[in-house]
Formats: structure tokens, sequence, C-alpha cells
């Protein structure tokens, strides 16, 4: 596997269209912008409508390093590459968020990214009471017209940064540190231990959560992950969003005798840490074609039919490329991506807790 299969370091900021502008979304089709201008019909379904200006309102800011950042620079991507207004609601928090999502909706929004789980059911109730389309993320129902959902099979990139941890450690221990009981970090908990085991079933796993919706506790993460690495983890999985910081702080200033590495979920950590050594890789989600395409579903007067997916196979979702990264390891990832792809390797989507411990309870 050359370099080149891997996505560059800074890919939001050089674009994250033009580095993956091959791969779609199994959801999408291609549909040009500039529908007709039309209201919501009896029927529920929408009639074209241009998007001239859209909203991202994120819980948090984009210096996350993970989610946040994601998603705000892949709605700026789009809206530079589409040559329409974005209106950034940035670190917004989780209080209100239904009487902040209407606030948004009456500022002249066309549409707007509800970029937090937790801001799912809020979204839906606010893109059926306004009209305004509302993607949100992790939801159960789609609306025609009003809402529709966005997808991600995590646990398949998890798998690779598993493959990578597992052919990277040298103390055969690897710790995944999470900050919340949250569907997006059970995923990629259990699809990460399921790629460590598939590389060496006797490689020990260490888990632990900060607590149950910690998200920017970085005091938590520090605390938990110099907790993993006394455990003798020389590797470590990090879910946190912020978080994050505390997690890069411990691996800084470890005093193990031996390197400690980072393998961050969701987006570039590089500039968090003085030496980027410490990066494995990271788990890169590309929001970016799911975003324009449902610009386009909005403006061909389908959106909220379907829900958009990211996945390994239309490259939503990738490994960050890294100099840590080493030949042999990069040809193992690139091996167990063919084998998703092709249906070979199987990935168990890991839903709540006990069906994470389930898997490294297993081994």
């Amino acid at each position: 596997m050359s370099r080149s299969t891997v996505l560059p370091r800074r890919l939001a900021k050089v674009g994250l269209a033009a580095v993956l502008g091959a791969a779609l979304l199994a959801t999408a089709g291609c549909t040009a912008r500039g529908g007709d201008t039309g209201d919501t019909g009896d029927n529920g379904k929408a009639e074209g409508t241009k998007v001239e200006q859209f909203a991202i309102v994120t819980p948090e800011k984009e210096s996350d390093h993970g989610w946040n950042q994601q998603g705000i620079w892949a709605a700026q991507q789009v809206a530079d590459e589409l040559g329409i207004k974005l209106d950034d609601n940035s670190n917004v928090g989780y209080d209100n968020t239904e009487t902040i999502l209407s606030q948004v909706a009456e500022k002249g929004n066309d549409f707007i990214i509800a970029h937090a789980s937790g801001f799912n059911t809020a979204g839906a109730r606010v893109g059926q009471s306004t009209g305004v389309p509302v993607l949100v993320v992790d939801y159960d129902q789609n609306v025609p017209g009003k809402v529709a959902t966005v997808m991600t099979e995590a646990q398949e990139g998890a798998y690779l940064a598993g493959v990578a941890a597992a052919m990277s450690t040298t103390t055969k221990t690897v710790g995944v540190v999470v900050s919340a009981e949250d569907l997006n970090w059970f995923t990629m908990s259990g699809g990460f231990a399921q790629g460590v085991y598939s590389v060496d079933p006797s490689i020990n796993v260490v888990l632990a959560y900060i607590g149950p919706a910690e998200y920017g506790d970085s005091a938590g993460g520090r605390n938990v992950a110099a907790q993993v690495i006394a455990a003798g983890a020389d590797v470590i999985f990090g879910m946190g969003d912020g978080a994050t910081v505390g997690y890069l702080q411990a691996i800084e200033t470890a005093n193990t005798g031996y390197p400690v590495r980072y393998i961050a979920t969701i987006g570039d950590v590089t500039e968090a840490v003085t030496d980027p050594s410490i990066v494995l890789t990271s788990v890169l989600w590309n929001f970016a074609d799911a975003y324009k395409q449902a610009i386009a579903d909005i403006e061909a007067g389908t959106f909220g039919e379907k829900s958009y997916s990211l996945t390994v196979e239309n490259g939503g979702l990738t490994l960050q490329e890294s100099d840590q990264l080493t030949d042999e390891v990069l040809a193992a990832v690139e091996e167990a991506k063919k084998g998703i792809i092709d249906g070979s390797v199987k990935v168990e989507k890991t839903t709540t807790k006990d069906a994470v411990q389930a898997v490294i309870d297993a081994h």
C-alpha cells in the first residue's frame, strides 16, 4: 500500500472534497444545484429549494481536534466549493438546544446541520416545526423535506486503527480511553478491539471511561489516560472532543522508558502536540460528501427520503497519513480495508457499553 492511499495530515484545510472527490457516499446520487424555490407540499415532500445560506451548529469549538473540528471544516469546504454562505454556530453547548436551533432557522438559513448526536431529537423537531431542512446525526426516522440523518459505520474505521495499533505495540498492551457513554464511542471501541484481535488475539486491551458524558473534560482525560499508560499500554486510542487535550498531555508527559503513541478519532490532532511523532494516526471522518449531497437533495426536492452514510468503502472513514505508520503497517491496513469492502471482514457493530466489554472479555 502506497502512502498516497492514506489521507494527508491536513485533510480538511487543503480540501476534504479534493482529496476524496472520487469517494461517493453509498446513498448518494449526483444532482446539480439550482432547483426552483418552492414550499413543502401537503404530501410532506419538499419542492426544490435553492440553498443560498446554510448553518452548522456544534456543541464545542473546532479546537477540540475531533468531532466539532471535522464538521466545521467540512461545512466550510462545501460552502467554498458551492459558493454559498456558511453561518457558523459553534460552541453552543447542550443546553436549550431546541431554542438555539429555532433561532438559527430564523436567521435566513435554507439548511441546518445539527452536528451532534445530542442534538438529533431537538433538530428533528425544529425541522418539522420551522420547515427548514435539518440534517441530524444518528436519528431513527427521516421526514421528507424536513429531516434527514447522517449515519456512520464508525466501527469500520476503528477496525483499521486497531490493526495499526496491534502492529505497532511493543508492550502487547493497548488502551482505549473514552469520554462518554456514546453510541459512536461504543461502536468505535468495539471495532478497534476487533481490529487489534484480528492481528494478535493475545494483545491486552485496556478500556477506561472518564464518565457518562464528559466529552470536554480534559483534566479527566489526562487522569484516565495516565492510568491506562500505567497499566502498560503504549498505544492509546482516544475518544474525547475536548477531553482529547488531556489524553495528549498524559502521553506527552508519560515517563515509561518506551514511546507511547496516540490514535485519534475523527479529527487531526497533530497541531495540538509539541511532538507530532507521538501521533500514530487518526480515524478521519469526512462529512463533506454528505453535506454536499444533502444540499443537492434539498434543491431537487428529495431531502429526507434517505439517510447519508460514512463508510470505509465510500471514503467517509479513512486513516490519516503519518510517518509513524510503517510500510508493513500500511500494507496490513490496506488488506483489512479491502476485506471490509468485499465483505470478507465482518466488523461487529457494538452499540452498548456491555457489548464492547463482551468483545474484550472474549479474549
